[in-house]
C-alpha cells in the first residue's frame, strides 16, 4: 500500500458553542454583525490559509451555501464537493460520490494539502485519520441549536494546541495539531 502524499487541513468558523450553521444551513451569525473583524479573511488567515492549499473537499450542504453567495472564495483551486445526490453544471466544482473516491482523486492529483470543510466531510476524514490540522475560529456567539462541527467518532482524537490567536470583535482562533 503506498502512504499517501497529502494531509486534510480543517479552518471554520464557528460558534462557542460549537455550531458552524444554524439548523436551517443559515450562516447570517457568521458573516454578518457577530462576526466583526473575524470575518476579515486577511486577519483570521482564511487568505494565507487558502493561498497554501492545493485542492479543497467540502460537503454538498457547504457548497450549498456557498454558491449561494456572491463571491467565490476558493480562487482557482480544485475544489470537489462529496455528494451522493448533486446534479449540477459548475465547472468551478468536481463532484465526488465517495470519501474512496476522493481519496483516489486526490492521490491520482498529485494532492500535497487540502482544504476539508463542511461538518459532515470534516468527521468523516477525520474518523478516518486524513485531517492533520484543525484551526477554529469561534465568534463570541451563542446560537443554542445548529449543527455541530463535531459529533461521534470512532475513538478519542488526540490534539495538540498550536497557537492561539485573538481576533477582532471578540473572536478567538486555535489552532491544533492532531496527533
Amino acid at each position: 500500500m503506498t502512504q499517501r502524499q497529502w494531509a486534510g487541513h480543517v479552518f471554520v468558523g464557528m460558534s462557542v458553542d460549537g455550531m458552524i450553521a444554524r439548523a436551517n444551513d443559515d450562516i447570517d451569525w457568521l458573516t454578518g454583525d457577530a462576526a466583526g473583524d473575524a470575518e476579515n479573511p486577511d486577519e483570521s488567515g482564511f487568505t494565507e490559509f487558502m493561498a497554501s492549499v492545493d485542492h479543497m473537499v467540502m460537503g454538498r450542504s457547504t457548497y450549498d451555501i456557498v454558491r449561494a453567495m456572491d463571491e467565490w472564495f476558493y480562487g482557482d483551486t480544485p475544489v470537489m464537493v462529496l455528494s451522493t445526490t448533486l446534479q449540477v453544471d459548475d465547472p468551478r466544482i468536481r463532484i465526488i460520490r465517495s470519501l474512496d473516491e476522493a481519496v483516489s482523486a486526490l492521490d491520482n492529483d498529485g494532492a500535497r494539502k487540502v482544504y476539508v470543510d463542511g461538518g459532515r466531510t470534516v468527521r468523516t476524514f477525520l474518523a478516518a485519520g486524513m485531517i492533520s490540522t484543525l484551526t477554529l475560529t469561534h465568534l463570541p456567539i451563542l446560537i443554542g441549536e445548529g449543527k455541530p462541527l463535531f459529533g461521534a467518532l470512532p475513538g478519542d482524537v488526540r490534539l495538540r494546541l498550536d497557537g492561539v490567536k485573538s481576533l477582532g470583535g471578540g473572536a478567538v482562533q486555535t489552532r491544533y495539531s492532531v496527533l
